[in-house]
């Protein structure tokens, strides 16, 4: 055995340029002092961070890379992404480029501090709802158009500052003017 004293540092490269191991008498210590980056390489199947009794990293080779908390794990990485596994608090927005935000049923988007407004599909229907105070409020610059499910047809038009109009598979039935 090699025995070095608190404080006392194992030093490769030189003094002011390369790796320190050492103890400081509360915690054990591998410093990368100098320019480049600190490399941990292994030949084994993954490199973990860990308690006595439970991972806080782990990075398994060509695999995942996993981050606990408690001994719990919380973030994953797949072969299609990432996984999260608990809550996520976001402080300034999210923003998605190309892709979706998929629930399944009966999960609700809610927005507002009391999630007053939410947005779902309970397997069978579709719903925007308002559980709060206040109106529901829908605003348009031109107008507002309720459409069939393949966009092929108005059922209404809602124009702004002109008519508003109602339609039978198409074909308008109903139309509001400056007179009536």
């Amino acid at each position: 055995n090699i025995v070095l004293n608190d404080n006392v540092k194992s030093i490769y490269g030189t003094a002011s340029d390369g790796l320190e191991i050492f103890h400081n008498g509360s915690a054990s210590v591998i410093s990368d002092t100098g320019t480049g980056n600190l490399i941990l390489e292994t030949n084994g199947t993954f490199i973990s961070l860990q308690s006595a009794s439970e991972y806080f990293l782990k990075a398994t080779n060509n695999a995942a890379v996993e981050l606990f908390y408690n001994g719990s794990n919380k973030f994953e990485t797949t072969n299609t992404g990432a996984k999260v596994n608990g809550f996520i608090q976001v402080t300034n927005g999210v923003d998605v480029t190309g892709g979706n935000i998929d629930l399944l049923d009966n999960s609700k988007i809610r927005l507002g501090a009391s999630q007053d407004l939410q947005i779902y599909h309970d397997g069978s229907n579709s719903y925007i709802k308002d559980v709060g105070t206040g109106n529901l409020n829908i605003l348009a610059s031109t107008s507002i158009n309720l459409l069939n499910g393949d966009s092929s047809d108005y059922m209404a038009r809602f124009n702004d500052n002109g008519s508003n109009q109602f339609f039978y598979d198409g074909s308008k039935k109903v139309e509001t003017t400056s007179t009536g």
